[in-house]
């Protein structure tokens, strides 16, 4: 209505609207490589900053993604007693808990989020990040080095933990979180999507676009209340009214294949392979703009 101002959307939400065509590229494996030796140094914020700022130059995403995982990998690698610590008890939850809690990872985290912010001041920055399934399943393994047990009441606690975690980056100008999914963690029904209802809501509440990141997409999704974007191969039942698509581009676009049409209202998500060559990239990413 005239003279009422409008909700501001949330910045990846404008960047779609804005650009048909927009691209979202993962690049870590492939410019950690090429530009970092194999490691990308997340510990050190100016270098990883220095080797974001070459990666961004050369390749070009409409995104700034910062994948968490990558990060607690080599967190737990320089802290082994980190690792010690999340063995302590054997609840369901308590790696994780323990993982999430510690406050210098918080710190470090929180540095890096804002320097990425000031150097790409005009582009969505989007933090990616395992779901509460995935995650709890994974500190357990780091802990224990077997698989765990995980019932609803134990996914339930992992989002609470999350969620309590994600507080800590509500002033460092993140735009989008997006959990990422496998195949064996992937939800199963409505009722095990809503086991992350404390993430959904703390993304409401600082506005963030709350993105899935789904390896099959199950049909109930494509009208899921929760989630604002979707990333997955493709999704059956999918609709523009529901959450905005992000379709993956398939691996054999690499090799030659043609890539499939970005989707109306959304956007492709293209992870460039590792061991890619830097000449054939260039050359395929031209048929992606």
């Amino acid at each position: 209505m005239a003279g009422i101002p409008q909700p501001k959307m949330p910045a990846l939400s404008e960047r779609i609207a804005a650009n048909p065509r927009s691209l979202w590229l993962e690049y870590t494996a492939y410019a950690g490589a090429l530009l970092a030796n194999g490691s990308v140094p997340w510990l050190e914020v100016d270098a990883a900053v220095g080797w974001m700022r070459k990666a961004q130059s050369l390749l070009k995403s409409d995104v700034i993604a910062l994948p968490l995982a990558a990060v607690q990998t080599q967190w737990l690698d320089a802290h082994p007693e980190l690792k010690t610590a999340m063995a302590a008890k054997r609840r369901a939850v308590f790696p994780l808990k323990t993982l999430l809690a510690d406050s210098a990872l918080r710190a470090r985290l929180a540095e890096l989020v804002r320097a990425l912010r000031s150097s790409f001041p005009n582009l969505p920055l989007i933090m990616t990040l395992p779901s509460p399934r995935l995650w709890l399943g994974q500190a357990w393994a780091l802990a224990h080095a077997e698989p765990a047990e995980i019932d609803a009441d134990a996914v339930d606690g992992a989002a609470a933990y999350i969620a309590d975690f994600l507080r800590e980056f509500a002033e460092c100008g993140i735009d989008a979180v997006l959990l990422e999914e496998s195949a064996g963690s992937e939800p199963a029904s409505a009722e095990d999507l809503q086991l992350y209802q404390a993430v959904f809501n703390l993304a409401a509440h600082y506005r963030w676009d709350l993105g899935l990141r789904l390896p099959q997409a199950p049909r109930f999704v494509a009208s899921a209340q929760g989630p604002r974007f979707l990333v997955t191969p493709g999704i059956s039942g999918w609709a523009a009214a529901g959450p905005i698509l992000g379709l993956v581009v398939p691996a054999s676009f690499w090799s030659g294949e043609a890539a499939p049409e970005c989707p109306e209202g959304g956007f492709r998500f293209a992870e460039i392979p590792a061991d890619a060559r830097p000449e054939s990239v260039l050359e395929r990413l031209s048929a992606l703009r």
